[in-house]
């Protein structure tokens, strides 16, 4: 158990890392671009930051608006295959991609920043979460048309097994 309180305690550290340098990049309450992002800046952070494409002005929930432009390299263990490319459809399960096309469309409606921790049992994989973080990003400063992304595994990852997941 404390194992598991010290990866939360370590993720939720980098989280406000990522949250802080996506602050900073705000100017008079413009949400920052995707041009604004430095990897430099969050260098040794890249294997676990991933960004989304929005590929509808309204995604309504639906998995086929959101498209992985990115995925850092941490992230083909989470997911056992490369995402980059693939639609949140494409990846997960229908009830799993229902999950992140809801989780997406909150930051895209509100503007906001989302966090959570998911179970990656879909996968087969029960000792695993994915402590996540959303952030949005607009082109124009205010219209979300993509989303940085900060992942953190949290458990045992040597348990992961082969998975579920459809390949397209």
């Amino acid at each position: 158990m404390a194992g598991i309180a010290a990866e939360m305690l370590g993720a939720l550290r980098t989280h406000e890392e990522v949250f802080r340098y996506w602050k900073s990049l705000r100017n008079r309450g413009r949400l920052p671009s995707r041009a604004d992002i430095d990897p430099t800046h969050v260098r040794r952070l890249l294997p676990t930051i991933s960004l989304i494409d929005v590929l509808e002005a309204d995604p309504a929930n639906n998995p086929d608006a959101f498209r992985q432009r990115l995925a850092g390299t941490d992230l083909y263990q989470a997911y056992g295959m490369e995402i980059t490319g693939r639609t949140i459809a494409d990846i997960y399960t229908p009830q799993e991609a229902q999950y992140w096309a809801e989780e997406l469309s909150f930051v895209v409606h509100n503007r906001k920043p989302n966090v959570g921790l998911h179970s990656m049992a879909w996968r087969g994989t029960k000792g695993l979460s994915l402590f996540w973080l959303r952030l949005p990003l607009a082109s124009d400063g205010v219209t979300v048309d993509m989303i940085l992304g900060h992942d953190a595994l949290i458990g045992r990852p040597d348990m992961v097994q082969a998975s579920g997941i459809r390949a397209a």
